[in-house]
C-alpha cells in the first residue's frame, strides 16, 4: 500500500503535460498492425502460388487414392479424427491473484507503477468465413485488463488477429532520461497445425510499441517496436504439430525519453494462420494468445 499522498504524486509524474487523443495512438498501432498484415498477406500469397503447383505434380497421386477405396477411406477417417481437435478453445485468461495495488512511486530512480483502468485498447482481425476466421479481446479497464488474439483455419484460407492495451505518460524532470518499461503481464497460448499432403502455418507474437509526439501533437516518431516470436510453425505431407504454454512479457525495454514529449506505450500481441481446403488432400491450423496486464512499471533515471 502507497504511503498518503503517494497516489497524486505518481499521477504527476505519469500523466502527460499535454493532451494526447486516443485516435493519435490508435492510429499509430493500426498502421504497425497494417504493416505485420501485409507481410502476412505476402507470405500468403506466395503460399498459394506454390501450392498450386503442388496441386497440379499430386494429381496422378490423388487420382491413384480416389481409385483405391480403402486408401480413400483411411484418408476420410484420418479427417475425421483431425476434425474433432482442430478448433481452438474459447479464449481464456491467466489468473492473477487479487490485490490492493495503488499507483506509486518509490525511492531511488524514480519507479512509477501504474494500475488500471489505462488509456486505450484496440483490436483488429480477418473477417469471418465459415469455420475460418480471426477474433480478437481487448479490455483497458476490467480486471485485470486484458487481450486476446485467435484466428482458425477449418476449410482453408488464411486469418489473422491483433490486440492490445496502451497507456500514456511524460517523464519527470526539465530534461531527457532513460526509461525502463516494466509489465506484469502473465500470457497463455495454444497452437496446432496439421496437413493431409497439403500444407499449414501458424505463428504468434508478443510486442512493446512505443511511439511520441511533440506537445502540439505533431512530430510523430516511433520509439520502440519490440516483437518477441511465441511460435511459428509449418506442417505438411502428413504432419501433425502442436504446443500450448505460458510465460511474462518481457519487462526490460528501454528508450530515451523527453520531458516535451507525450509517450504512448502499447502492450499487444498479434497471431495468424493460413492451410487448404480439399476433399482428400488438405490442412488445417490455428492458434490463440491470451494476455493479462494488471499493471505497469515505468522507472526513470533523472
Amino acid at each position: 500500500m502507497a504511503p498518503k499522498g503517494k497516489a497524486n504524486i505518481a499521477s504527476t509524474l505519469i500523466a502527460p503535460r499535454v493532451a494526447l487523443p486516443i485516435a493519435k495512438a490508435k492510429n499509430a498501432i493500426i498502421e504497425l498492425n497494417n504493416r505485420v498484415v501485409a507481410r502476412h498477406t505476402e507470405e500468403v500469397e506466395f503460399r498459394q502460388r506454390m501450392h498450386r503447383e503442388s496441386e497440379a505434380m499430386m494429381a496422378p497421386f490423388m487420382k491413384a487414392v480416389q481409385a483405391d477405396k480403402k486408401a480413400a477411406a483411411a484418408m476420410e477417417r484420418r479427417r475425421r479424427l483431425i476434425t474433432a481437435r482442430r478448433v481452438p478453445k474459447h479464449p481464456t485468461f491467466p489468473k492473477v491473484p487479487h490485490f490492493d495495488l495503488k499507483s506509486q512511486v518509490r525511492v531511488g530512480s524514480i519507479l512509477t507503477i501504474v494500475v488500471p483502468p489505462y488509456d486505450a485498447d484496440w483490436g483488429d482481425s480477418s473477417g469471418y468465413d465459415g469455420t475460418t476466421f480471426g477474433s480478437w479481446v481487448a479490455y483497458k479497464g476490467s480486471n485485470p485488463p486484458r487481450f486476446n488474439a485467435t484466428n482458425n483455419i477449418g476449410d482453408g484460407g488464411s486469418a489473422w488477429a491483433s490486440a492490445g492495451v496502451c497507456k500514456f505518460f511524460s517523464p519527470a524532470g526539465r530534461d531527457s532520461t532513460y526509461v525502463r518499461v516494466g509489465l506484469w503481464a502473465p500470457y497463455e497460448y495454444d497452437w496446432r497445425d496439421d496437413s493431409n499432403l497439403f500444407t499449414a502455418h501458424t505463428r504468434g507474437f508478443i510486442g512493446i510499441y512505443v511511439t511520441s509526439w511533440d506537445s502540439s501533437g505533431g512530430d510523430f516518431r516511433v520509439e520502440v517496436d519490440r516483437r518477441e516470436p511465441l511460435w511459428n510453425d509449418g506442417t505438411s505431407w502428413y504432419e501433425d504439430h502442436a504446443d500450448s504454454g505460458s510465460g511474462n512479457y518481457p519487462s526490460d525495454t528501454y528508450f530515451m525519453a523527453w520531458s516535451s514529449r507525450v509517450y504512448a506505450v502499447w502492450a499487444w500481441g498479434g497471431t495468424s494462420a493460413d492451410a487448404h481446403s480439399g476433399s482428400l488432400a488438405y490442412s488445417y491450423a490455428w492458434g490463440t494468445l491470451s494476455v493479462s496486464v494488471p499493471f505497469m512499471v515505468f522507472e526513470q533515471w533523472t
